[in-house]
């Protein structure tokens, strides 16, 4: 290779990753309720806490809870940690398991508060969820307790007063896909392991209790989405065809995708080359042309000729090393082809213009 380039890329290093930037928000509960199992018009829609498990006289007690997750999380986001936090603040057993599943119809919160505890329900009033019915006192669930997913999102065991923590992948997955269909997030029904014991009764307290340190909080971790774009910048002075060197590429700038190609039109015929890329960009007299990607720069190896026609194309490869790492979901980089030209005279070697490419997940 020619003496200029070796000391114009003799310094280059590959350059550092730039993770997409991950973004966390901690959701308040919109709405959330309670089914008592004995009644079809009982609920507490307003009260201060929520009930999950038995009573002492077995009668079973099931929760509803829904965060309004698109309104709080961009679309086209990818969720990539959840934890539900809730605040268990009465127990009349042991350590129970209770377990988290997708609701799969819409149900209500209306203003029924019950009495003392909580533990027995108040009369349903209007949109309130009950036992049998979604939105009192017409709209009927088509299972009585709730319409919901067999498929535990999440379980966790459950002790003595305190605050818990439910995580994990089916919750991320859950997650996930009240972003990505709003219009079918319903939230989850909260369950005791095992309604055929008594008694198992945990006590959580709900949005409306008058203390907010212990409302049900949602954490969410996610990565925005990125939109992925290009540009071309900076100046290919001309060389010994007249005229200037132009890059370009096809493919997608997906990094999943991994289709990324870079190509070069307008170069002598037959004349040797190499792309390489920069984290920042500039135009700066370099040889016979201009330097326009500079930072940390990473060159492709090795060089080849362009065609008799003055083409060349070359796919990048993001999944290994000088791009993988440094070219991620949400990174810009800058992107120039180097090549000999002695025909020109001067230096002997010239520059393309330069490409900007932001990529995308």
């Amino acid at each position: 290779m020619h003496t200029r380039t070796i000391l114009m890329l003799a310094a280059a290093l590959f350059a550092q990753a730039e993770p997409a930037r991950a973004s966390e928000v901690i959701l308040n509960a919109q709405r959330d309720n309670v089914m008592y199992a004995e009644s079809g018009s009982e609920s507490n829609g307003a009260g201060s806490h929520f009930h999950v498990g038995t009573t002492g006289m077995s009668q079973i007690r099931r929760a509803l809870l829904r965060f309004d997750i698109a309104a709080e999380i961009p679309a086209g986001a990818t969720i990539t940690e959840v934890e539900l936090t809730l605040s268990m603040s009465m127990t009349n057993a042991g350590v129970r398991e209770v377990r988290l599943h997708r609701v799969l119809a819409d149900w209500g919160e209306g203003t029924s508060n019950a009495p003392s505890g909580e533990g027995s329900g108040t009369g349903a009033t209007t949109n309130d969820a009950t036992w049998t019915r979604r939105f009192f006192p017409s709209v009927f669930w088509t299972t009585p307790g709730g319409d919901f997913d067999p498929v535990i999102s999440a379980t966790k065991a459950i002790d003595q007063i305190g605050s818990y923590k439910w995580t994990g992948a089916g919750l991320v997955a859950d997650v996930q896909s009240m972003l990505d269909t709003p219009a079918a997030n319903f939230g989850w029904l909260l369950q005791n392991e095992n309604e055929a014991d008594t008694p198992t009764a945990k006590r959580f307290d709900s949005r409306q209790n008058a203390n907010a340190s212990v409302h049900p909080k949602l954490r969410v971790v996610y990565d925005p989405p990125c939109t992925s774009a290009s540009a071309s910048y900076c100046v290919g002075a001309p060389n010994s065809t007249g005229v200037g060197a132009v890059i370009g590429w096809s493919g997608s700038l997906s990094v999943g995708a991994n289709d990324f190609t870079l190509t070069c039109s307008q170069l002598p015929p037959n004349t040797w080359h190499l792309f390489f890329f920069g984290d920042q960009q500039t135009q700066s007299v370099f040889g016979n042309g201009f330097r326009c990607a500079t930072g940390t720069v990473a060159r492709l190896n090795p060089p080849v000729p362009a065609s008799p026609a003055g083409t060349t194309s070359r796919v990048v490869n993001l999944a290994v090393p000088p791009a993988a790492g440094s070219i991620s979901p949400g990174a810009t980089r800058y992107f120039q082809c180097w090549y000999r030209n002695p025909a020109g005279g001067g230096a002997g070697f010239n520059l393309s213009d330069g490409l900007s490419a932001t990529f995308c997940n």
